[in-house]
C-alpha cells in the first residue's frame, strides 16, 4: 500500500508517481501487472481522483503504465530500466566540480537551458518507444547523411519557420555545429582557403577553419551586421555570419543587409555560411526571413537543436546548395551514419507528434519573462553605470562597465560574491578590435526566480568603493 504525506511540500501525485515508479524498477510490481482502476485507489488512500490520474499520466507518459482500452493501466518497466537494472547500472556520479565552480551560487556561463525546462519524461517515453516500435532501425547501418524521415520533419520546420525552401536530399544531420563545419570545410577545399568571419565571432568556429587550413578575414561590423563595403575587397571562399543573434553581439542583422550580401554572394560567385542559431529566440522584433531565403544556390544554411533541446543530443543540420551535396556524396556516401539512430528516430518523433512546436513555444515565453526580468534588473541596480547589448534575441546579453575596470576584474569580483560570467575577449581575432570591461551573460541556464538576487550581488561586487561599501548612484 502507498503512503502519502499530505504534510510534505511535494505534491500528493507526484508522491504517488514516484511509489509506483520504485516499485515498477525494483521489481514489487511486475510488468504486465493491473493496478487498480483511478477511482478504486482513490477511494483507498482517501484522496481525489484526480490525483490518481495525474500520477497515472506521468507515469504512462515515461512508459511506466501501459493503458489499455476497457482494461485499465497496466505496469511496464522501460527498455531502458530493464537494461540498467540487468547489468547493475546505478545512476551516474556528477562530476568532479573545480575549485571556482563550488563556488560559484549563480552561474551567467551557461549556455544550455535549466533542466526543469525539457519535458525528460516524454523524451525518454519516445526513446522507449523506438526500442519497441522500431526495432529493425538498431540492425541497419542506415544513410550517413541523416534518417530521410527526419530530414523530411527538419524540411517542413525550416520552411515553415525560415522560409528554407529546399529538398530533403540536401538536408545534412551531423553530430553538432563544428562536426558540420567540418564538412564544410571539406566541400569547400578547391575554393581559395579564405574564409571571412564578423568580427567578433564564436571562437571554437574560428578554430575549426583555422584547423582545416583557411585563412580568417576578419570584418568589422556595423550596426546592421557585417560590413559589405570591407567584403567587397576581399576573396573568400565563404562568409561566415549569425544573421538571427550575432555572436556574441547580439546585433540582428535587418532584411535589407540580408539581400545585399546575398548580392554579393551572386556577384563574386562565393558563398555564405548562414549559421542560424537562436533564431526562434526572438522577442522584440518579428521573424526575419533567411539570407537563404534570397538566394539558396550560394547559401550554405545551418541549424541546430541543442539551443532548445540539451547539448548532449548533439545535433546539427545543414542545407547544402545542390552544387555541393554531389562533393559530400562522392567523399562520405560510404560511411556510417554521423548520428546515431536512436537519436535521430527520438527527435523524430518529437518533431513529429508535436511536441517540438509546444516545447519551442513555452521554452520562447519563458525565456522572453527572464530576459525581461534581468535586464529590468539590471538597470534598476546599475542606472547608467552600464552599457547592456543584445536584449532583443538569443539566450545570453553583453554588459560593459562604463568605469575603468578590465574583463577580468569582472570576473574575479563576481567570482567573490558567486556569480560566474563569461568572458568575451577570445571572441575577437585581433585584440586591439577587443572592448574593455564587457562581459557575457547566459540567462538560458538560470531560473527566473534566481536572476533579480544574481544582479544583486553583481551591484555588490562591481559597484565597491576602496572600503567596500556599494557606491551611491
Amino acid at each position: 500500500m502507498f503512503v502519502l504525506d499530505e504534510n510534505e511540500e511535494m505534491p500528493l501525485y507526484v508522491q504517488l508517481y514516484q511509489q509506483i515508479k520504485n516499485d515498477i524498477i525494483k521489481g514489487d510490481i511486475k510488468s504486465g501487472t493491473k493496478l487498480l482502476s483511478s477511482r478504486k485507489l482513490a477511494m483507498d488512500l482517501r484522496i481525489s481522483r484526480n490525483t490518481v490520474e495525474l500520477a497515472y499520466d506521468k507515469l504512462s507518459s515515461e512508459g511506466f503504465l501501459i493503458s489499455r482500452p476497457h482494461q485499465g493501466y497496466y505496469a511496464e518497466l522501460p527498455l531502458m530500466e530493464a537494461l540498467d537494472k540487468q547489468e547493475g547500472i546505478g545512476k551516474p556520479q556528477l562530476e568532479l566540480e573545480s575549485q571556482d565552480d563550488k563556488n560559484i551560487i549563480y552561474d551567467f556561463q551557461n549556455k544550455r537551458l535549466h533542466p526543469d525546462e525539457f519535458p525528460f519524461g516524454r523524451w525518454k517515453a519516445l526513446t522507449n518507444k523506438c526500442f519497441l516500435d522500431y526495432k529493425n532501425g538498431f540492425l541497419q547501418y542506415g544513410c550517413p547523411f541523416g534518417e530521410p524521415s527526419l530530414r523530411a520533419e527538419i524540411q517542413r520546420h525550416i520552411y515553415h519557420h525560415r522560409q528554407v525552401k529546399c529538398q530533403a536530399k540536401q538536408i545534412i544531420i551531423g553530430s553538432g555545429t563544428q562536426f558540420c563545419l567540418e564538412l564544410i570545410c571539406h566541400v569547400l577545399t578547391d575554393q581559395n582557403m579564405n574564409i571571412a568571419m564578423e568580427e567578433p565571432a564564436y571562437n571554437r568556429t574560428r578554430m575549426t577553419f583555422q584547423n582545416n587550413g583557411f585563412h580568417i578575414r576578419p570584418i568589422q561590423m556595423d550596426e546592421h551586421g557585417i560590413d559589405i563595403s570591407q567584403l567587397k575587397n576581399k576573396t573568400v571562399a565563404a562568409a561566415y555570419v549569425t544573421p538571427s543573434h550575432q555572436y556574441p553581439t547580439g546585433i540582428i542583422m535587418p532584411k535589407t543587409r540580408r539581400v545585399e550580401l546575398a548580392e554579393w554572394a551572386k556577384c563574386n560567385d562565393t558563398f555564405i555560411i548562414e549559421d542560424d542559431y537562436n533564431c526562434c529566440f526572438q522577442y522584440d522584433i518579428n521573424s526575419i526571413p533567411s539570407i537563404h531565403s534570397f538566394c539558396s544556390d550560394r547559401v550554405i544554411y545551418m541549424g541546430t537543436f541543442s539551443d532548445l533541446l540539451f547539448p548532449a543530443i548533439g545535433v546539427s543540420y545543414m542545407v547544402l546548395p545542390e552544387q555541393l551535396v554531389d562533393k559530400l556524396c562522392e567523399r562520405y556516401c560510404h560511411d556510417t551514419t554521423f548520428v546515431p539512430f536512436l537519436t535521430q528516430k527520438t527527435l523524430e518523433l518529437f518533431m513529429r507528434e508535436g511536441f517540438w512546436e509546444k516545447h519551442m513555444r513555452k521554452t520562447i515565453l519563458h525565456q522572453r519573462k527572464k530576459r525581461d526580468v534581468l535586464v529590468k534588473s539590471l538597470r534598476h541596480e546599475f542606472k547608467d553605470k552600464i552599457h547592456i547589448w543584445g536584449t532583443h534575441a538569443g539566450l545570453h546579453i553583453l554588459v560593459q562597465a562604463k568605469w575603468a575596470v578590465t574583463e577580468e576584474e569582472l570576473i574575479a569580483q563576481a567570482n567573490e560574491m558567486g556569480v560566474g560570467v563569461q568572458p568575451t575577449a577570445e571572441f575577437w581575432s585581433c585584440t586591439q578590435n577587443m572592448k574593455n570591461g564587457l562581459v557575457l551573460l547566459n540567462y538560458g541556464g538560470m531560473l527566473l526566480e534566481q536572476v533579480p538576487a544574481a544582479v544583486k550581488l553583481l551591484r555588490q561586487a562591481w559597484l565597491k568603493n576602496e572600503k567596500g561599501a556599494v557606491k551611491e548612484l
